[in-house]
């Protein structure tokens, strides 16, 4: 699954890329201007979340009626409507045989270090190519959305901002808000700082257990 900074998207077959020459193969066609910036592996049934920095948001399905399947070289569709200097700032996959809790929340960040957990069922399906739902309402002027990522509650999550100061939060400690709240601060930044990124670690496998050696009799 592709997408592009300009909110193309394409779900192409991975068999696609199964003989990839030494100088590589052309995997979407781009419009002057436009870029391919997030690739992610989905299934039929599967769906898929995508942002904008006005704090827009839409979650398609992902099937032959909303996505279907293209070449390498097609461009791809319209992934959602975005009004004039608006832009997407991601995706995320949830899977389809995820199971009930396992991936309940959306995180929501801010360029200003706002945040907040929003149940899923929030964002019901939609079709591609509309305007979405609200995800995040700023406080502030020039604030912007820079992330949506779907999680539980057993992550943990990294905050990287512009000038390289990383805060690692646990998930179930973020706020859990409605769409259209404003969210809590959850990185203290300078005046010339800004968060840029928001990293997921998934959480440690815990440890098997040893067997008990057998004992002859």
């Amino acid at each position: 699954l592709m997408l592009t900074q300009a909110g193309f998207i394409k779900r192409t077959p991975l068999r696609a890329f199964a003989n990839i020459r030494v100088n590589g193969l052309i995997a979407i066609h781009l419009e002057s201007g436009d870029a391919l910036r997030w690739v992610r592996l989905a299934r039929v049934g599967d769906s898929v979340l995508i942002g904008s920095q006005s704090g827009m948001a839409i979650h398609v399905p992902i099937n032959d009626n909303q996505l279907r399947s293209m070449g390498r070289t097609a461009r791809g569709v319209r992934a959602m409507a975005l009004r004039e200097g608006d832009q997407v700032i991601g995706m995320d996959v949830l899977a389809g045989d995820h199971q009930a809790g396992s991936a309940p929340w959306v995180l929501v960040a801010s360029a200003h270090g706002r945040g907040k957990r929003v149940a899923m069922e929030e964002f019901p399906l939609q079709a591609r190519a509309g305007m979405g739902r609200r995800a995040l309402k700023f406080r502030g002027h020039g604030d912007a959305l820079i992330s949506l990522r779907i999680l539980g509650d057993a992550e943990e999550v990294l905050l990287v901002s512009e000038q390289g100061v990383i805060v690692r939060l646990q998930a179930d400690q973020i706020s859990q808000q409605s769409r259209t709240a404003t969210g809590v601060k959850l990185q203290k930044l300078g005046t010339e700082d800004r968060l840029v990124e928001v990293v997921l670690v998934p959480p440690a496998p815990e440890p098997e257990e040893e067997a008990e050696p057998e004992v002859d009799p």
